[in-house]
């Protein structure tokens, strides 16, 4: 049920979860979101190396990102431009929150929204086409794991509650499945020259984190969202680097 509940709350497939849920069963669910991340890269991965049959890499890249934004609902790289408009606004705390749950777009947040879609889609170009397959795996699920990450080390920032106030509840149980299905992934595909990656995302995981908390007072459901892409394309850069110098 918990990862039926985390694939609900993470994509647009129509899955039915009996009984009820409340805030600590959203907060299980978190346990398996780095294994969500593992299911959307590998078909991902799949319609990538689909699409080579008859395209160039380019269009494998650019077909693999937007299958990625539609099954998503483009959920994270909503709270990216939100993130953006809000930490990015010159105001006080406060406000910042207050334009960050505003639903519409200022320049910041399209600005950024751009950025990271250009900055994906040249990250995998500068990778050998088969190993772009893996790299779309494992952005995804370390991704999904920094999500994790900022939920069980930051109070949520809002403190009249909010869409992402059941993060109160993730801690050590939700770190330990997530970063376990990490270690093993990458292991499992990169072999030796994933220790570079289990060390890069994570230290540049928890400096974003630092830096988006402490500018708001805690986390939000935007910022874990803006993690998550800013963390996909941090695992990009550095798999570019390790297909290209190892």
């Amino acid at each position: 049920m918990e990862f039926l509940l985390a694939l609900q709350f993470l994509t647009k497939i129509p899955v039915t979860v009996r009984g009820g849920v409340d805030e600590k069963k959203l907060a299980r669910s978190m346990a398996f979101f780095s294994l969500v991340g593992l299911l959307l890269g590998s078909c991902a991965a799949a319609l990538h190396a689909l699409t080579l049959l008859v395209f160039a890499p380019p269009v494998g890249s650019l077909v693999a990102l937007a299958f990625l934004v539609i099954i998503t609902g483009n959920l994270h790289g909503d709270g990216l431009m939100d993130t953006a408009d809000g930490l990015f606004s010159g105001k006080p705390r406060e406000r910042m929150l207050e334009i960050m749950r505003d639903s519409r777009v200022g320049s910041h947040g399209v600005m950024a929204g751009v950025l990271v879609v250009l900055a994906k889609f040249v990250l995998l170009g500068q990778m050998p086409a088969a190993m772009q397959g893996v790299a779309l795996i494992l952005a995804t699920a370390l991704g999904r794991w920094s999500q994790v990450y900022g939920a069980a080390c930051y109070p949520y920032a809002r403190p009249a509650g909010g869409t992402g106030g059941f993060t109160v509840h993730v801690g050590i149980r939700e770190m330990f499945y997530n970063s376990l299905t990490v270690l093993i992934l990458t292991v499992s595909l990169i072999r030796l020259p994933g220790l570079i990656l289990l060390i890069a995302v994570p230290a540049g995981t928890a400096l974003l984190e630092w830096y988006m908390a402490r500018r708001i007072g805690g986390i939000t459901g935007d910022t874990l969202g803006a993690a998550s892409e800013c963390v996909e394309v941090l695992t990009l850069a550095v798999l570019a680097v390790i297909f290209t110098k190892f």
